[in-house]
C-alpha cells in the first residue's frame, strides 16, 4: 500500500463513523475494516482501532457503546468540529 493511502485511511474511518453510525446503530472495528476492504481501501481491525483512538484524542465526539448492540458511533449532537458557522 502506498504511504498516501495509509495516511487517508483515518479520513475514510471518520467518514464511516460520521455518515453511518449513531447511538442506536454503532459499528465494530471489524465491521469498519470489512466495509473499507470491500470499498478497495486496504485496512485491518487494529488500524481501525488505532485511528479511532486518534480521532477521539483529537476531540471528535466518537464514543464506544457497550451492551447490545456494541461498537463505536459518532454523536452528532455533541459535534463542534463540523458545525457550520455563519459570519
Amino acid at each position: 500500500m502506498k504511504d498516501t493511502a495509509k495516511k487517508i485511511v483515518i479520513v475514510h474511518i471518520l467518514r464511516v463513523l460520521y455518515c453511518y453510525t449513531s447511538y442506536e446503530y454503532p459499528v465494530t472495528q471489524t465491521h469498519i475494516a470489512n466495509f473499507l476492504n470491500d470499498s478497495d481501501i486496504p485496512c485491518d481491525r487494529k488500524t481501525v482501532g488505532r485511528n479511532i483512538n486518534y480521532l477521539i484524542e483529537a476531540g471528535l465526539p466518537i464514543y464506544k457503546k457497550n451492551g447490545k448492540p456494541c461498537g463505536y458511533y459518532y454523536d452528532a449532537s455533541k459535534d463542534i468540529f463540523f458545525v457550520r458557522r455563519t459570519l
